[in-house]
């Protein structure tokens, strides 16, 4: 068995095996990845009598290649540098530490064009090392489209030149809450620590993620989440509120009634400007914009956004939410930019351009029937059910062989046509530390990337897991462990996992336990 993660569409392990190190002659088409296969290889032993060849051929699709392996030659072909650089991938994998790789033959393209990861830095920040060894993970496993969410109700992430409170001012709060417990009555635990001062990412320092991950075929989305989700930025500039009261970043996790008022031109002004510094930094095809998460219990009585409702013709408090995606996704469009959203921002399709892109987290409608509307519209959907693939739930409640279980037949069988792809999200308001970090996001990213590459056909949950246990030390030597298998397997359970009907209130009341049992030992 070839130990692979993602899967290929077809391999063919043959005997014998090849040198594969620093001493390859390696040449040929691709002189992006021929580059970047003699960079990471430079100190790698091995490689001796030995050549890698990168040939073009048109018959690979854009993202797929054929590896053939021989004792003393190893031959690629591709039709892209995408094309090559996953090959590359792939022959890392296989050499692992062993200064060598099987002879074998592989034809291989993905399932999808869309393979996503998201990481939250709102919550809680993380170094640039940090984004930059998940981006080297994600390349490791095919995966091509980093959605980073860099503003939210507790902290502003991203340098805006022309509003600097929001780093100055929008990065800092008060503490941080700790538990769920107690939440609905005002009451649940706190620390009594100032959180997130310089904690934010200057332009310069996102220019240099940005550049890291398109040496690795991944595009950076940015995530500002508008017109909820705000309070931090509210904080900053109240007059972004229907109220315009003072305001303070929120230290509270959940969902917030404080949120920008689209009544307001200065709200629309305000995001524009927004848009126009990040989009000379990020020059991918995507900016996400949140959506989700809207109450709109001070809109029905803002009379600035009852006066918009009015003027523009609109049906509800939902229209005006749509009326603001409109403006935005069309403004994004004359940059040259494709607006997504999460898929509360479907509520209002009608008014919206198709070429918006749905991220379906969660059921809001009966049976989805907002997202399979979308899609008969002509839309596009990309998938992250949360009750699949929410890397912040504990193993318990998430195993990775439900992880491993998402598929398009979720939203049903028709609806494939619509799907873009897939992504995975690590939220971070609970995970405080990288090593929390890496146990909940580290097998799940390996799992997903699989779900979002392979053929359905190819999948079988057993087999992988043996792959991922033979992988262990490949993925270590990226600095990327693996949590051990009884707890990705759900195994590690309060005594309140087998009692369904309590294990969701329970968990409420300790969202740290695993974390708490194995912080020690990893």
């Amino acid at each position: 068995m070839l130990n692979i993660i993602p899967v290929p569409l077809k391999a063919e392990e043959k005997e014998g095996f090849a040198p594969f190190g620093g001493k390859l002659k390696i040449y040929g088409e691709f002189s992006d990845t021929v580059k970047f296969a003699e960079k990471i290889l430079i100190n790698a032993k091995g490689g001796e009598g030995c050549e890698l060849v990168f040939e073009k051929n048109t018959d690979a699709t854009e993202e797929g290649y054929f590896l053939k392996v021989e004792e003393k030659t190893i031959k690629v072909k591709a039709s892209s540098e995408k094309g090559a650089f996953y090959a590359l991938m792939t022959l890392l994998q296989l050499a692992g530490n062993a200064g060598r790789v099987p002879c074998c033959e592989i034809g291989d393209k993905p399932r999808f064009a869309y393979r996503g990861f998201m990481l939250d830095s709102a919550r809680h920040f993380w170094s640039i090392d940090t984004v930059k060894r998940y981006i080297d993970l994600m390349a490791r496993l095919k995966m091509n489209e980093f959605h980073f969410h860099l503003t939210d109700d507790q902290g502003w992430r991203v340098e805006i030149k022309k509003y600097p409170l929001l780093t100055e001012k929008g990065s800092i709060r008060k503490n941080t809450q700790l538990s769920l417990y107690g939440y609905n009555s005002g009451k649940e635990a706190h620390d009594d620590v100032e959180y997130g001062r310089g904690c934010f990412y200057t332009q310069e320092q996102l220019k240099d993620i940005v550049a890291y991950a398109a040496e690795r075929h991944i595009e950076v989305i940015p995530e500002i989440d508008m017109p909820g989700h705000m309070v931090a930025a509210i904080a900053c500039y109240p007059e972004l509120s229907c109220t315009g009261e003072p305001a303070e970043v929120s230290t509270r996790w959940g969902v917030m009634d404080n949120i920008c008022c689209c009544g307001k031109e200065d709200v629309y002004r305000f995001a524009k400007d927004v848009i126009d510094e990040l989009c000379e930094i990020f020059p991918g095809r995507f900016f996400h914009i949140g959506g989700d998460e809207v109450p709109k219990k001070r809109w029905k009585t803002c009379p600035n956004c009852q006066e918009k409702i009015k003027k523009e013709g609109l049906k509800d408090e939902n229209a005006l939410q749509g009326y603001f995606n409109s403006e935005i996704a069309n403004y994004l469009k004359s940059k040259g930019k494709r607006m997504s959203g999460w898929n509360e921002i479907l509520d209002a399709q009608d008014i919206m351009d198709t070429e918006i892109v749905a991220q379906w987290w969660v059921n809001h409608s009966a049976g989805n029937a907002q997202e399979k509307k979308w899609i008969k519209r002509g839309g596009k959907i990309i998938m992250s059910p949360v009750s699949y693939v929410y890397m912040d739930h504990p193993y318990h409640l998430r195993p990775l062989k439900k992880t491993y279980a998402t598929d398009t037949e979720l939203l049903g069988a028709d609806f494939e046509k619509g799907v873009l792809g897939m992504e995975i999200p690590q939220w971070t308001e609970y995970i405080r530390c990288e090593k929390k970090l890496d146990m909940l996001t580290v097998p799940r990213l390996i799992t997903f990337s699989e779900v979002c590459w392979s053929d359905r056909a190819n999948k079988d949950y057993g087999e992988f897991e043996k792959r991922l246990e033979n992988s262990r030390e490949y993925f270590a030597s990226l600095n990327c462990p693996i949590c051990p298998k009884y707890l990705y397997t759900g195994k590690v359970r309060p005594w309140y996992a087998f009692t369904d009907g309590l294990k969701w209130a329970l968990w409420y009341k300790n969202v740290n336990y695993e974390w708490e049992l194995m912080k020690d030992r990893l």
